[in-house]
């Protein structure tokens, strides 16, 4: 499994998003009240962007192919298929791009925390990601197990990530406000079986919190990659 960009996603948390969510820290309210938002939504972004690459990075996987094909519903011509013989040392590429494009119109169109989870299923020994309670909102650590103490926000792995994106997604697209979009509560009502909130705050410890999780996130993905 190939996960150089888990590498470098942690390496970014680390070395930029933390002294950055630190500096947050010393501004007064008012003046980090939108520098914030940006930061948080970056964070989140670069997550996503992250499952999308890996996801590509891995087309070659069993699992994966089996979703490509899918996606897959034009017969292949004996004409398509000389033209992919004739390509030679090239050949090997063009099938990538062939499977690269079906994940793009599949599974990279699917929700965040439904790639999160074909993510996890690539890895060896990750389990209990879709529906156990494992994570501690109040800090995102994700624990081998966690009792549930908010009733309002999902505690699975895959769960706490449909949160912190949907909160992303308030963001970005309800020109700023702090609050769910509609869809956002039916899906994570629907999957999770969590009402959440209708309203939500940014802050740094949000920050530091979703950057937590997600590093928790990468060495699970690390250390299950084979």
């Amino acid at each position: 499994m190939k996960i150089e960009r888990v590498k470098e996603f942690r390496r970014f948390v680390e070395k930029q998003l933390g002294p950055a969510a630190d500096d947050l820290e010393g501004l007064e309210d008012n003046s980090r009240k939108h520098i914030q938002k940006l930061v948080y939504t970056n964070l989140v972004d670069r997550f996503d962007s992250m499952i999308d690459h890996v996801l590509l990075d891995n087309c070659r996987e069993e699992k994966l192919v089996d979703q490509a094909f899918k996606g897959l519903t034009q017969a292949v011509t004996e004409a398509d298929l000389l033209k992919l013989l004739l390509q030679g040392d090239d050949l090997q590429t063009a099938l990538d791009t062939r499977l690269k494009d079906s994940l793009r119109l599949s599974v990279l169109r699917d929700r965040h925390s439904r790639k999160l989870s074909k993510l996890f299923d690539l890895c060896e020994g990750v389990t209990g990601h879709e529906r156990a309670p494992r994570v501690n909102p109040n800090n995102g650590q994700i624990l081998e197990s966690f009792k549930i103490q908010n009733k309002r926000i999902p505690h699975s792995i895959c769960g706490y990530a449909d949160w912190l994106y949907s909160r992303r997604n308030g963001i970005v697209h309800g020109s700023g406000r702090s609050s769910f979009s509609e869809k956002d509560k039916k899906q994570i009502k629907k999957l999770y079986q969590v009402t959440v909130a209708n309203t939500f705050k940014i802050s740094p410890s949000s920050i530091k919190n979703a950057a937590r999780f997600y590093t928790d996130v990468a060495d699970l993905i690390l250390n299950g990659s084979n």
